[in-house]
Formats: structure tokens, sequence, C-alpha cells
């Protein structure tokens, strides 16, 4: 039975309509509470909601976390995002971290399924444009950097983990009122980093953007700043956010 979204999704969620874009995006990152619902729904046994890398990385255990030292199959498939217990990371209103590519899909694909919606990761297109808007500014909020406006460790500001998704609300927001586009955690989107292929299939390494908490360059912070991992990175200062088209 399809369900309306904020029958789904525990409070803070809302859409920001794209104008003349044809989509809309999640104003916050997917936090701890949002994605345990996916949890709960035992989104990590029902293999259609996973592409076929993603589920056999899951089943293998494959992780890349550099700062734990890791970097092979754990040989214990995924129950559920790392540092997902660790009460740095986990308050429910906090960005979902620990969380791969694969991970983030299934997610996208168990809520579309649920909801009767068209969920996915953003593109790297939607996600800068949402960002950055007409204007071609640097940061959400404009061309000038202030760490005070969002989560991040560039000094003087220094941070030693993420925080709630609203607490930046109304200081860092992009043109149209998306919020922690800069700083607290990475957001995966659908691209490919070489092909720039949107499409759901493979391995191949993904794009992330908006920065993190632990990082210290404005650079990593900047709308048109692209980086990329491999889909099954995870870390502490990764997460995601979602539109609907």
């Amino acid at each position: 039975m399809q369900q309306k979204m904020d029958s789904i999704l525990p409070a803070p969620f809302s859409w920001i309509d794209i104008p003349n874009k044809d989509y809309r995006i999640a104003k916050y990152p997917i936090t701890n509470a949002q994605y345990a619902k996916f949890i709960e729904a035992d989104g990590y046994n029902h293999r259609r909601w996973w592409t076929d890398a993603g589920w056999e990385a899951k089943q293998q255990g494959l992780l890349l976390d550099f700062m734990k030292g890791e970097g092979a199959a754990t040989h214990q498939p995924w129950t559920e995002p790392r540092h997902w217990h660790e009460s740095q990371f986990n308050g429910v209103e906090y960005p979902v971290v620990g969380v791969t590519w694969y991970e983030a899909v299934a997610f996208c694909q168990w809520l579309s399924d649920v909801s009767g919606e068209k969920i996915m990761l953003p593109t790297e297109e939607q996600w800068q444009y949402a960002a950055q808007g007409d204007d071609g500014r640097l940061y959400p909020w404009g061309n000038e950097w202030d760490c005070t406006r969002c989560n991040n460790s560039v000094k003087p500001c220094h941070s030693e983990g993420t925080t709630p998704v609203r607490q930046y609300e109304g200081k860092g927001d992009s043109p149209f009122g998306v919020v922690d586009m800069s700083g607290n955690v990475w957001e995966w989107c659908l691209t490919e980093y070489e092909s720039k292929s949107n499409e759901l299939t493979g391995s191949a390494a993904r794009i992330i953007r908006g920065g993190g908490w632990f990082y210290f360059s404005t650079a990593d912070c900047r709308t048109n700043f692209s980086y990329y991992d491999f889909p099954f990175g995870c870390y502490s200062f990764r997460g995601f956010r979602i539109i609907r088209t």
C-alpha cells in the first residue's frame, strides 16, 4: 500500500521545489531516524531494493573507511550503516553517516516502493543547481566564506563530529532554502565520476559533494567542487539527501 511521505519519514522532512527544473530536493540530509525506517522494513534483506553490485558488496561485507585503516571485506554482511551505534553520530536528527552509495540507493528504491513516488539520489547537476542557483555563487549563502554558517573544521572553526540537520538552518541555506549543502556531511550523488553516467549499474566511483565536518579547506565546501569515492566507501563525514522527480 502506498503511503504519503510524511507518514513514512519522521520530521524534519520537507521537499524544496526547484523552479523550472522538474525535481524536488529534500530540504535536509537524510537523518538517522529516517534511515531507521529502512532498517525496520528489513531493507538489508530485501534483494529487490539493491543493485546487483550493491547486493554483492553487502553480502561480502565490503567496506572502505580510511579513518579506521580498513579497505577490504569484513566478511560480515552489512546489517546497518557504519557508526550506527556510536553516540557521537547517532542522534535522531543527525545525518545518517557511514552509509555507502549502495545503501543510499537501496534506501531510495525502498522509499520509492512504499511511497509510490520516484525517489533517487540527485545527479551532480541537480545537486549543484540546488546549492548554487543561477548566479554561480561559491557557497550556498554567497561568494564570501564564513565558517560559522556550516559545520566544518576550517580555522578558526573546529568540529568534533556531525550536527543536527537543522542547526545551521537560516545561516547557510542555498538560494532555494536547501539546508546543509556545505559542511556537516559529504553527500552522495547518482553520477559516476569519470563517465558522468547516471545509471545504477556497475561499481565505478561516484560523485560526492558539499564537504564535511572533518574537512579544513574552504574548497571542499564550494558549490562547484566535485570529488568522488568508490560506492562501498563509508565514513563518519558521508551521508546523502534525496530528490523526487
